[in-house]
């Protein structure tokens, strides 16, 4: 009997594990078909919506229509999951049920902007693309003597080190416009990027992201609690004091997103704004049959929110699956990761290893800074561009 392996959000660890799942069944000849359940028509790569809010590409760049993942061997059905029915096998959508045999859940993470008093109410991001098109027109409008605040109100967020590149950024951005303007970093954690419970990136990067703030004139406030963002008198309230705003650039708190929330056994109980994970093997604690790749299940492997961590998920959750499926036992180490990001009009390239801390029971990742050069910030944007066109076509 065919196997049916359902594959819920088609992000990047949705898209990751469709793909290598595709592909092992080929390989392999198994008996089994792949189905991705997506809310929306279209597959992001959410790291581009930071080009599309400096204006260095347009908004057609950074997706694809998500049926084109079909000419993989998937097939992909356009709903909004609303409900995990595990102990039954069904993923319950707006418009149908899907039952499978084994499923993989990839749904990301939900934009608190309401869990802060005034968050919601000012203030613009590039963590989705209509975001993207609103700060690419709020920047657009920056004058002389502008106070840009980069507000971060929470340790843990998608991308750790997107507030560090976006500052320079910012700064960079001004000056080629020949707009004098001042750069404010409101950081949550004690030094960027470091240290953070559940995905810090080392003293290594965070030296180099500390002296890349200072280079580009960016004014760095750490250990700063976020109260409350006054609208009327455009102020971000602190226990560090308060922070006049022109623009405020914003971070979104993370959260589990509502189909998890709604779901028995996918809250994680030590903090609900995580879904729990086993290490090693990416399984949900309580099913079997059900495999975790998604950023809402980062944290609680000791891991930060990042787009490399969740692929890395995928590959072990699809590795796992087909184990199962031929009866050949899997053995899967985390494999070390790269990360490149913007510096200024150069880009950065890091590495970290990923040991697992068997008394903690979750993985102590070890970065490092590879370096920085002129080349980095074109392989990033050639990566990330390279994946989108290769669902264009």
């Amino acid at each position: 009997m065919t196997k049916r392996i359902v594959v819920a959000g088609g992000g990047s660890g949705g898209y990751a594990a469709a793909k290598r799942l595709t592909e092992e069944i080929r390989k392999r000849k198994l008996d089994a078909e792949v189905l991705v359940v997506n809310k929306d028509e279209f597959h992001y790569m959410p790291p581009l919506f930071f080009d599309v809010a400096f204006n260095y590409s347009g908004p057609e760049e950074s997706r694809a229509p998500i049926v084109n993942m079909e000419k993989y061997g998937m097939k992909v059905i356009i709903d909004d999951i609303q409900q995990i029915d595990a102990a039954n096998r069904t993923v319950i959508g707006k418009q149908e049920k899907y039952q499978y045999d084994y499923l993989i859940v990839s749904l990301g993470t939900d934009q608190a902007w309401n869990a802060y008093p005034g968050l919601d109410k000012d203030g613009v991001h590039n963590y989705s693309l209509e975001g993207a098109l609103e700060m690419r027109k709020a920047l657009s409008e920056v004058k002389d003597g502008y106070n840009i605040v980069l507000l971060v109100p929470e340790p843990i967020y998608r991308c750790g080190m997107y507030p560090y590149e976006a500052a320079p950024m910012l700064s960079l951005y001004t000056k080629q416009r020949g707009k004098k303007t001042k750069i404010t970093l409101i950081d949550s954690i004690p030094a960027p990027a470091m240290p953070v419970p559940n995905g810090g990136l080392g003293p290594d990067i965070s030296r180099f992201l500390s002296e890349m703030l200072e280079e580009h004139g960016v004014e760095y406030v750490p250990n700063s609690k976020l109260k409350e963002v006054d609208v009327q008198k455009k102020t971000i309230l602190t226990n560090n004091g308060e922070f006049k705003y022109d623009i405020l650039v914003k971070v979104p708190p993370p959260r589990l997103p509502k189909a998890l929330e709604n779901s028995e056994g996918f809250v994680f109980k030590q903090d609900p704004r995580w879904s729990p994970v086993l290490p090693r093997t990416m399984r949900n604690p309580q099913y079997d049959d059900v495999y975790m790749a998604g950023e809402h299940s980062l944290p609680p492997l000791g891991v930060g929110l990042a787009g490399v961590f969740v692929e890395v998920m995928a590959i072990t959750a699809v590795g796992q699956i087909i184990a199962d499926m031929t009866g050949f036992s899997v053995s899967q180490p985390i494999s070390p990761v790269t990360c490149v990001g913007y510096a200024g009009d150069k880009g950065f390239l890091g590495t970290c290893e990923m040991p697992f801390d068997e008394e903690k029971g979750v993985y102590t990742p070890k970065c490092y800074l590879v370096g920085k050069y002129t080349i980095g910030r074109m392989l990033k944007q050639a990566f990330y561009s390279g994946w989108i066109d290769s669902l264009k076509f």
